[in-house]
C-alpha cells in the first residue's frame, strides 16, 4: 500500500507543469531573441537595397559611357541628391545629348536629343544619392529640360564621345549611395578611362 501511495505522489509531481514565473521568463527570452533577429534581418535588407542601388547606378554609368562612344555623342547621368526631398521624383536621369558638347568651344551648347527623352531611374525604397559636397553642384544649364522639383540642385557626370568623362571640380566622379548614412557605398568613375568601381564606405572613410 505504501508503495502504491509513493508511486501516485511521484506521478502527480511529474504532471505539475511549469509555474507562471517560468513561463514569463521563457516568453521574455523569446521576445528578446525575436527582436534581435528582426533588427539583424532589417539591417541585411538595407545592405542589400544599397548594394542593388550601387550596382544599378554603376551599370547605368557604364551604359552611358558605352553609348557615348558607340553613338558619337555625349551622355549625361544627372543625379538628384536626397536633399531634393521629393520621394516621387527620380533619383537620377540618363540623358542623351543631341551632339558632343564642349563648354570651352564658343557657341557650343548642350541640347537634349529630342528623339531620346531623358530616362528617369529610381533606386529601391529609401535609398538615396548622398549630397556630400556643395562644390559639386550643377549649373542650371546642365538640367535644362529635365522635370525636376523646384528649387533643386543636381550633380552631373558627363560621358564624352572620345571615351572620357567630365565631372565638375575633380578628375574623378564619386557618388555616394546610402540609406540615412548607413550603410553606404561609393560609386567612382575615372575621367580618363570612364572606368566605374564600387567601394564600401566604412566609418574610417565615409562618403563626405
Amino acid at each position: 500500500m505504501n508503495l502504491l501511495r509513493l508511486r501516485g505522489t511521484v506521478f502527480r509531481r511529474d504532471q505539475r507543469g511549469f509555474t507562471l514565473p517560468e513561463v514569463l521568463t521563457v516568453i521574455a527570452i523569446l521576445g528578446i531573441l525575436i527582436a534581435i533577429a528582426i533588427i539583424i534581418w532589417l539591417g541585411i535588407l538595407e545592405r542589400r537595397r544599397v548594394d542593388a542601388a550601387a550596382n544599378q547606378l554603376a551599370a547605368d554609368l557604364r551604359f552611358a559611357s558605352t553609348s557615348a562612344t558607340n553613338q558619337l555623342t555625349d551622355w549625361r547621368v544627372v543625379l538628384v541628391p536626397e536633399q531634393a526631398g521629393e520621394n516621387n521624383y527620380p533619383d537620377y536621369y540618363l540623358v542623351r545629348l543631341a551632339q558632343p558638347y564642349d563648354p570651352k568651344v564658343p557657341g557650343s551648347s548642350a541640347k537634349i536629343d529630342e528623339y531620346t527623352p531623358p530616362m528617369p531611374r529610381y533606386f529601391p525604397a529609401n535609398v538615396k544619392v548622398r549630397d556630400h559636397n556643395p562644390d559639386l553642384k550643377d549649373a542650371s544649364a546642365n538640367t535644362a529640360g529635365l522635370p525636376l522639383p523646384v528649387p533643386t540642385q543636381t550633380r552631373t557626370l558627363e560621358f564624352n564621345a572620345d571615351g572620357t568623362m567630365a565631372f565638375k571640380s575633380g578628375p574623378n566622379g564619386s557618388v555616394c549611395v546610402t540609406i540615412d548614412g548607413d550603410p553606404q557605398r561609393r560609386v567612382t568613375a575615372v575621367s580618363a578611362t570612364s572606368r566605374v568601381k564600387i567601394k564600401e564606405a566604412y566609418n574610417e572613410s565615409p562618403c563626405k
